[in-house]
């Protein structure tokens, strides 16, 4: 009697294990498939946001090296970070312009105002001077970031749009491996941390080839068509009076949202160098390291947040990695060994570049094409004065607690705050945009 031939446990049995190629075939078709367009969407914009992130992550863990340089006393580094930080809330006029003339020119001004900025900030010789140069560099940076998200949030699809914005946030992220690399030989470079900043205004090299790439998105000419066919006067370009005028309540939900997390979130970010070196002992070099080893699987966290949020929605996904983030800032500033602080730094960089994902796409996705900009320039806005409010603070609790570790633990009480909003919020997930936002344009054909 012929023997019969065994099958494969996979198509005899479902529940058989997988071989590691099925697994991992099962886990690449799991990520969503871009047109050609949305590939040259994401590679311009990606490539606009990499001095951005490199701006913000230089500024952070030079931290101590600059204080020290400028001579910058120890009760007023907060102050001083939060006037820097709030030069991002000047991206809302940016916002405000793009719904008006369009996203391509003022993203491509903002790359460039960014290298500018940091040229400039090689030659500080105060506290006060690199504040104001770093002040305008914020504006730009905030801008460049917000635009990039519109463009990527109107260009593609509806089941992409996480997933788009979360590879934006992490290959943009990279510029921060750029600023880690060379960190750990800050003190060998010439001219120390100024050397950093130098290295910054490579964005005037991308500007002359974004213009030669990056198209103005197709929503944005299909708006753009519509008021100019129209009698004058007869469509009103719509600014911050209107946004709030016609989506007021949408817009105090995102603000109640995103304030409380970046009064926690900024604090938690920029004490990290200084928390590691000051009160821990860690050298620039190990600092250097344990970024390295542990935000190496942060970028990775920006697309699977993105992707996770297209698939399970926005609301509960953000709820979650907000109570995380908090969790991890908890952890890092009040354990003392290495595993511990690792840890929870590590969860500290993935929650971080996450929530600006989940941010930037409720955002966008809320309103209307008309108001897009101005809203993704709002959110900025009150991130900005969200994490101003946080570093200021922390230099009003340091007179009572002793130490910036002890401050920032303080204000995680407010934690709550932003998933109790979240529960009343609207889906916005694999939604077309017009659906979303009651949008009257018509969509671009495809």
């Amino acid at each position: 009697m012929p023997r019969e031939r065994s099958r494969s446990p996979s198509l005899q049995d479902p529940n058989a294990p997988r071989s590691w190629r099925a697994r991992l075939f099962t886990l690449r078709s799991s990520f969503p498939s871009l047109s050609p367009h949305e590939r040259s969407v994401l590679a311009a914009t990606c490539l606009s946001s990499f001095g951005s992130f490199y701006t913000m992550t230089v500024t952070t863990f030079a931290l101590p090296q600059i204080q020290h340089g400028l001579s910058v006393p120890e009760d007023q580094v907060g102050t001083l970070f939060a006037v820097v930080r709030f030069g991002a809330l000047f991206s809302l006029a940016l916002g405000v312009l793009a719904d008006r003339v369009g996203r391509r020119r003022l993203l491509i001004g903002s790359v460039a105002g960014v290298a500018l900025c940091n040229l400039a900030t090689v030659f500080v010789q105060s506290g006060e001077t690199f504040a104001a140069a770093q002040f305008l560099a914020r504006a730009f940076i905030a801008g460049q970031i917000l635009l990039a998200g519109v463009v990527v949030t109107e260009e593609l699809s509806a089941e992409n749009r996480g997933f788009g914005l979360g590879l934006l946030f992490a290959i943009g992220g990279l510029g921060g491996a750029l600023t880690l690399l060379v960190y750990a030989f800050v003190d060998q470079l010439p001219y120390g941390w100024r050397a950093l900043f130098a290295i910054g205004s490579f964005g005037l090299l991308v500007a002359p080839w974004l213009r030669s790439r990056l198209a103005e998105t197709a929503r944005f000419d299909v708006h753009r068509s519509r008021v100019e066919a129209e009698p004058e006067g007869t469509v009103e370009l719509e600014g911050l009076r209107q946004l709030a005028r016609r989506h007021g309540a949408r817009l105090a939900a995102l603000v109640a949202v995103v304030l409380p997390v970046w009064v926690i979130g900024e604090p938690g970010s920029v004490f990290v160098s200084k928390h590691l070196q000051d009160d821990l002992g860690f050298s620039p070099a190990q600092v250097g390291l344990l970024v390295a080893a542990c935000g190496a699987g942060a970028p990775l966290g920006n697309v699977v947040a993105g992707a996770v949020s297209d698939r399970f929605g926005r609301r509960p996904v953000t709820i979650f990695v907000s109570l995380l983030m908090s969790c991890a800032i908890a952890l890092f500033y009040n354990a003392q060994t290495l595993v511990p602080i690792a840890l929870g730094f590590a969860l500290l960089m993935m929650t971080l570049g996450s929530l600006g994902v989940l941010h930037a796409a409720l955002a966008a996705e809320l309103f209307p094409t008309s108001m897009r900009s101005t809203a993704a320039g709002m959110r900025e806005a009150v991130g900005t004065v969200g994490s101003s409010l946080g570093l200021w603070a922390v230099s009003l609790l340091h007179g009572t607690t002793g130490s910036h570790a002890a401050s920032i633990t303080w204000i995680l009480v407010l934690t709550p705050l932003s998933p109790l909003v979240l529960l009343f919020m609207p889906e916005t997930a694999s939604r077309e945009l017009e659906e979303i936002a009651g949008d009257d344009d018509p969509r671009p054909s495809t």
